[in-house]
């Protein structure tokens, strides 16, 4: 009985420690699994950052410029995949700066991630940005910073940033400053530069009508990218923004001396003084020479010689070169119409501010495009502004030539103000200073005419007048 008794008991025994085997295998199992697991995530982990691309190095370095208080920083990475070399300027603003590096940060990771989301890993890319420092009177600069980006695509794709900026103070001036918070002056800017786009022959057939709308429509966001360069302010367009790829990257450039009005008085440029009155000559001889400045225009010359003709006047017509080289059979016409073609410089700078040399240059350039338009030279040279002195006279073999009455035609812009400009500053042997490239010039030139008619005066041309206002 004892026996049986015992082998019960082992018999009812066995099933829970079979039991507890069971879980006790389950669990290292478990264990084992869990170790087994962390180390292949370890391994795969491992794996993983092996394969990720070593970030991409470069060098920078910073260098004085020309320009004082301005330096220049070069960031150039020679990866083979990816490579880059970007120009960009520094100053002693924090502001300036902060702004600029910003700009470039972005354009490089936008570059950087572009190519990493490339699925040809075999793709070359290239990011350039190069740097034009302009200055302006003492203390702004402009800086044009012209990106070009290929990606591994078709086509590499051209775009610019612009800052201007008071280097005296640092701070960063818009196109609002600029052009003294005036929303008039925005509207007359945002009409220029539209009629400048279409005007130009090497657009005629690319521009696209509804984009050039848009983006010269009088909001301050459209004019966000400009600069003044020499003797102009220059508005930057995008490829495609307005014309077709063809047209490239297309660029407005605006005489000061047109959108002088137009700017904040710290950036408007020193208009000359018009001469005073000198009343020589036979005293009951009424004689006036109507000048024409800036052109020639393919539409408002025209109209001009058409009014001209009319009252069988003769005119002296003062010519930039660089629109010559653009008109030539205007140029034509104005002196087979028997009028005078005097000689303006090739495109309006202050000479004063530049060397004799290219002062000199800025004659000589015109001079010979007038002479391939129209086979002789021009006969008399005005300085743009009036703006010349005894060094640069000296070098001109032709009457240096301003002008005693200032109709201010290229400030009003307005038909009806041309007359009484003229009425309150008449006198005998007058120069009358106005600019063939204003459609109000043309159209107020009418009633100018006729009234100077029934006063008796005599149209003649500069140099015909020049005598009789000698001492």
């Amino acid at each position: 009985m004892p026996e049986r008794r015992r082998r019960s008991k082992r018999k009812r025994r066995g099933p829970m420690i079979d039991f507890l085997l069971v879980g006790l295998i389950i669990t290292l199992t478990t264990i084992i699994l869990v170790i087994l697991l962390s180390k292949d995530d370890f391994k795969f982990q491992k794996i993983s950052a092996s394969k990720e691309e070593p970030p991409i190095t470069s060098k920078v370095s910073t260098e004085n410029s020309a320009f004082p208080g301005i330096r220049i920083v070069t960031d150039v990475s020679n990866d083979e995949r990816t490579p880059f070399a970007l120009h960009y300027p520094e100053t002693d603003n924090k502001a300036f700066n902060d702004a600029v590096l910003q700009y470039i940060k972005d354009s490089k990771e936008n570059y950087l991630s572009s190519m990493k989301k490339n699925k040809d890993k075999k793709a070359t890319g290239e990011l350039n940005i190069s740097l034009e420092t302009f200055p302006y009177q003492k203390h702004y600069y402009s800086f044009v910073l012209t990106k070009v980006l290929y990606t591994g695509g078709a086509n590499q794709e051209v775009s610019t940033k612009t800052f201007f900026i008071n280097n005296e103070t640092g701070d960063l001036i818009s196109i609002k400053e600029l052009l003294n918070n005036d929303e008039n002056n925005l509207s007359t800017l945002a009409t220029h530069v539209r009629n400048d786009l279409q005007q130009n022959p090497k657009l005629k057939d690319e521009l696209i009508k509804d984009e050039l709308s848009k983006a010269t429509e009088p909001k301050w966001s459209n004019f966000n990218r400009f600069a003044i360069v020499d003797d102009s302010l220059q508005f930057y367009f995008e490829e495609y923004e307005i014309a077709s790829g063809a047209a490239g990257s297309p660029i407005v450039k605006l005489p000061l001396s047109l959108i002088n009005p137009l700017l904040a008085s710290d950036f408007q440029i020193a208009m000359a003084k018009p001469t005073k009155p000198i009343n020589n000559g036979d005293p009951n001889v009424k004689r006036i020479a109507l000048t024409f400045d800036d052109g020639p225009h393919p539409k408002v010359t025209e109209q001009i010689l058409d009014t001209l003709d009319k009252y069988h006047a003769k005119a002296t017509f003062f010519m930039l070169g660089s629109r010559v080289q653009h008109y030539p059979e205007i140029a034509k016409d104005v002196l087979a119409r028997g009028h005078e073609i005097g000689n303006h410089s090739w495109n309006h700078p202050i000479l004063t501010k530049l060397s004799l040399e290219s002062a000199l240059k800025q004659y000589t350039s015109t001079v010979a495009e007038i002479e391939k338009a129209i086979n002789q030279s021009p006969t008399v040279f005005r300085p743009p502004y009036g703006a010349t002195n005894d060094a640069i006279n000296a070098q001109i073999p032709v009457p240096v030539v301003l002008w005693t009455i200032d109709t201010l035609d290229w400030k009003h812009r307005d038909a009806k103000q041309l007359l009484p400009n003229v009425k309150n500053n008449l006198h005998n042997n007058a120069i009358v200073l106005m600019h063939d490239i204003h459609q109000s010039t043309a159209d107020g030139l009418d009633a100018v005419m006729a009234y100077l008619q029934g006063q008796g005066y005599e149209f003649v041309t500069v140099s015909e007048i020049l005598p009789y206002r000698q001492k």
